[in-house]
Formats: C-alpha cells, structure tokens, sequence
C-alpha cells in the first residue's frame, strides 16, 4: 500500500518538476531576419523593425524555423494595423511586445501543436 501511496506521489510531483527545469533552462534568442518593413494605418507612414524573439528550448526554436513563413506573415500583419501615433510611446511598444507574444504563440499552436515564444524584443525600431 505505502509503495502505490509512493507512486502516486511522484506521479504528482514529475510534471511541476519537468515545468521547473524547462523554465529555468538557460534563454535562447532567435533574431527574425530579414527585418520587417511595413506600411503603417493611415497616410504615408512606415515602420521597419527588427526583431529577437526569447525561447527556451531548442524545439521552439526548430518549430519557428520550420513555420517561418506562417510566423512572419502573423508579425506583418500585426504590425501593419497600427496607426503611427500608437506605436510611439514606450508603453505603446510594451503593448505592441505582449500582443506579439500572443500573436506568434497562437501561430505556433496552429501550425506547430505548442507553444513557447516568451518574450519579443525590437532590436530596431524606426517609424517615419
């Protein structure tokens, strides 16, 4: 009896174990290249960016290669449908991160069956 109260234990215990070591694996930064160049909502506006994405494993990483075409059509058409004036603060581009984040996850869940961008970081950020 004590050996299946043992066995259910570590049956309980291994997946937040696995969720610990996966998080704390060491983070791994994929730029996107080209560099995204887009028209901007609005009259005569533009925005070219470069982007890093953070990860934490290789797979992500060999998912996004895999699906990069999918990935940056997602990114375009999230950058394209923004007006100037709401990309120009820091808190405009903090949002504009976060929304990324879900954009590429969301992606990545569609075409890959996971999930794992954690982070998007704008390297360049020029909107004219």
């Amino acid at each position: 009896m004590r050996f299946v109260a043992l066995l259910l234990g570590l049956m309980f215990i291994s997946p937040f174990t696995v969720a610990n070591e996966e998080t704390s694996a060491e983070a791994i930064y994929l730029p996107l290249t080209p560099q995204f160049t887009v028209n901007l909502l609005g009259d005569n506006h533009y925005l070219r960016t470069s982007i890093q994405l953070q990860l934490r494993n290789d797979e992500i990483k060999e998912s996004i290669e895999a699906h990069n075409p999918a990935i940056r059509h997602a990114l375009i058409v999230l950058l394209s449908n923004n007006y100037v004036e709401n990309i120009s603060s820091g808190s405009d581009k903090i949002e504009l991160q976060n929304r990324a984040v879900q954009v590429l996850n969301t992606t990545l869940k569609k075409y890959a069956k996971k999930e794992g961008v954690e982070a998007v970081f704008f390297t360049e950020f020029v909107s004219q």
